[in-house]
């Protein structure tokens, strides 16, 4: 089962090499893919209006899969406030204000972004005032929230997936992130809440990972630059990376 973290983690860096020759081909589409329905659902309701509320109520959610008949340990109830605090400072000091100006938005600037009405210098401000933000370095914030999100859903929610057999996984050639060390066996054994309860939360878990899942890839072959998602790649798997160290303090 420690194999199957292993898969889940390393599919989002792989999908976005993949998806390099089709972003080359197809990012000129960006107008129309945007324009899409089904984009624009997942934009206002899964990813940037209500994104991180959903994340939230399915982060503390998955908790309650850890309540037994004596309640919920405190070094679970520790280790879910301590990620869940680490990733909100990270979300927060990039894409919302670090002393001002978020730090992708200082990037954006410094890198030459602007605002179409000349008194405006925050993209929010711009865009909620009719302009346009353009030019700059525009470090990717769907990764950035995507594969976290994503991510510390799927680390709490393969511990209480049955599978007919065990995954090895293709991946130790890795060896350099401990990522198989962030499942530990002492967790394997727990089997709280009901079984209704459980199936609602699993089940809402799995959902919103598909439509994260799938407005990663619509990000990864239409949206931004190279560059600029590996910078939100990279950042989105800084959390994650930690969940082992942050399993053991």
């Amino acid at each position: 089962m420690a194999n199957l973290w292993s898969y889940v983690f390393w599919t989002y860096p792989i999908v976005f090499v993949c998806s390099i020759p089709l972003t080359l081909v197809l990012k000129q589409y960006n107008g129309i893919a945007a324009k899409w329905i089904f984009v624009r659902f997942l934009e206002q309701f899964a990813v940037r209006n209500l994104g991180y509320t959903w994340f939230t109520l399915l982060f503390w959610s998955n908790l309650l899969l850890y309540r037994t008949s004596a309640g919920i340990e405190r070094k679970i109830l520790i280790r879910f406030a301590k990620v869940y605090l680490i990733n909100t400072v990270v979300i927060v000091f990039l894409m919302e204000w670090f002393f001002g100006s978020p730090i992708f938005e200082r990037i954006s600037v410094f890198s030459g972004a602007h605002c179409t009405i000349d008194s405006i210098y925050r993209e929010y401000a711009c865009e909620g005032a009719g302009g346009e933000w353009m030019g700059g370095f525009d470090s990717s914030s769907h990764y950035l929230f995507l594969i976290s999100s994503s991510l510390l859903i799927w680390y709490e929610l393969i511990n209480h997936l049955s599978f007919p057999y065990s995954v090895s996984s293709p991946y130790n050639f890795l060896p350099s992130i401990d990522i198989e060390r962030g499942y530990p066996n002492e967790r394997q054994d727990v089997a709280g809440g009901t079984s209704y309860t459980r199936t609602i939360i699993i089940v809402s878990s799995s959902v919103f990972i598909s439509l994260w899942f799938c407005s990663y890839l619509i990000t990864s072959i239409f949206f931004h630059t190279i560059p600029e998602k590996i910078v939100g790649l990279f950042c989105g798997l800084f959390v994650p990376t930690l969940l082992p160290i942050l399993d053991k303090i």
